[in-house]
């Protein structure tokens, strides 16, 4: 994946090329958002380029720091000290990038475009993880100039929040934001060439290493896991909008892993995007949540946003038993309340001893929703200090060779359990944001 971008380019130049391939994306309409500029952003980081909204970029930065500072750590690192079997691999940690249907065994990472195409010394590491560290800081910075279009929006926004009307918590398929692309007929063609060799990321064995880093944090008062079989999906470089296929393709590893009720229609493999969307289009066409399809025109070849609404009808064309449940409130921290309480009873339903501190379960992985992103929740924890975090696969980010280098084994002791577990947990700080949410399990 590594030759995909060359290094020395400004993190600040956007790589653009859908005028190249002909392809046409209508901006956001600005009527939509009270005369507003776009609310959307891309990210400054080369190897990016997700598009968010304008106040979810100071979070999004959050999460590349610290993958840039344990990429700062790796590079310090002694030159003697011993490398797990797998330490060399370029793509490793960042997750294995690999063709739909050969997956390596579990723990080893290999690219589709071949191992060890692009070797950095930790100098050259050290370089671009500065490099990317120095314009997160500045983004960061100008985030919270006072008269940004950042701050402006984010202002603007909750004036507009403050002005809706409160809605009970129930059941939904509402959808939470259509996104960038809502207007877009067709993807880029590079990214249709890419998708069709189907090459992905994704990284399996992780939830046995969050079990064993929880056990050894000393943070952690006790905590609730999912079935060990589900895996991280993540996004390629400049992949843009896919948040909703990645997380259906972790669902999905569940039920290919243990051959649930719909795993044969799924032809026993984890389904690529063209796939999720035929499975999407096909649901509709059969009149299932056909809401969906009246939203967004249609999906098929297109980056449109998905979102909750397109999980359960595909799901359910499948026949894979599955329930969506929604949480909006419009007093402050209700909602987050509500989701925390819902996500820790379902996991204390799947406890066989609850007597152990780190519970683990044969449940599966829980879709999650809001505004503008979607992530996959695959844990639940409590802290010492009475504090509650979901524990997420979140498709924007990789894992870190720090965690993936463990898999497989039971045996090691974590430096930090603490510091690694922070970028799977979506706490308080992170859910404050929003006070909408859905879930799908």
């Amino acid at each position: 994946m590594e030759s995909m971008h060359a290094e020395g380019e400004s993190p600040f130049v956007a790589l653009d090329d859908d005028n190249a391939s002909g392809s046409s994306v209508a901006p956001a309409n600005d009527s939509d958002y009270g005369g507003e500029a776009s609310p959307y952003v891309e990210c400054p980081v080369e190897t990016c380029s997700h598009v968010m909204r304008h106040e979810e970029m100071d979070a999004h930065l959050e999460h590349h720091a610290k993958d840039f500072a344990s990429a700062a750590a790796d590079a310090a690192a002694p030159s003697n000290a011993v490398p797990a079997a797998h330490d060399h691999d370029p793509d490793h940690g960042r997750g294995a990038s690999h063709p739909t249907g050969s997956p390596p065994s579990p723990g080893r990472s290999k690219s589709a475009r071949g191992v060890g195409r692009h070797h950095h010394t930790p100098e050259r590491k050290s370089e671009r993880s500065s490099r990317q560290a120095t314009a997160i800081s500045a983004w960061k910075l100008l985030l919270r100039m006072p008269g940004s279009g950042a701050s402006s929006s984010l202002s603007s926004k909750k004036k507009r929040q403050a002005d809706q009307p409160e809605g009970p918590s129930a059941r939904t398929t509402k959808r939470l934001g259509l996104g960038r692309y809502h207007d877009e007929e067709r993807m880029p063609r590079w990214l249709t060439s890419h998708i069709e060799k189907g090459v992905f990321v994704k990284a399996e064995g992780v939830i046995p290493v969050l079990s064993q880093m929880l056990e050894q944090c000393p943070a952690t008062k006790n905590a609730y896991l999912c079935h060990p079989s589900v895996q991280h999906f993540s996004k390629l470089p400049k992949e843009c909008g896919f948040c909703g296929y990645r997380n259906i393709q972790m669902l999905c590893s569940y039920i290919v892993g243990i051959k649930l009720n719909g795993y044969r229609q799924l032809n026993r493999n984890i389904p690529t995007i063209f796939q999720i969307q035929d499975f999407i289009e096909a649901a509709w066409d059969q009149g299932i949540n056909t809401q969906g399809r009246v939203e967004t025109g249609g999906i098929k070849g297109t980056r449109k946003y998905i979102g909750t609404p397109e999980a359960l009808a595909m799901f359910r064309f499948l026949e894979i038993p599955c329930d969506a449940q929604g949480f909006k409130n419009k007093e402050t921290g209700k909602s987050e309340a509500l989701l925390m309480e819902e996500v820790e009873n379902y996991f204390q339903s799947g406890v066989g001893d609850p007597t152990q501190r780190v519970r683990l379960t044969n449940l599966p992985p829980i879709y999650f929703q809001h505004a503008g992103h979607s992530l996959t929740i695959v844990g639940f924890e409590r802290l010492r200090d009475g504090e509650t975090s979901l524990l997420v696969f979140d498709p924007e980010y990789r894992d870190s060779s720090k965690v993936t280098k463990y898999v497989g084994r039971t045996d090691f002791e974590f430096n930090n359990p603490n510091w690694a577990l922070a970028r799977y947990r979506r706490g308080n700080k992170y859910l404050k944001r929003y006070r909408e949410f859905e879930i799908l399990r």
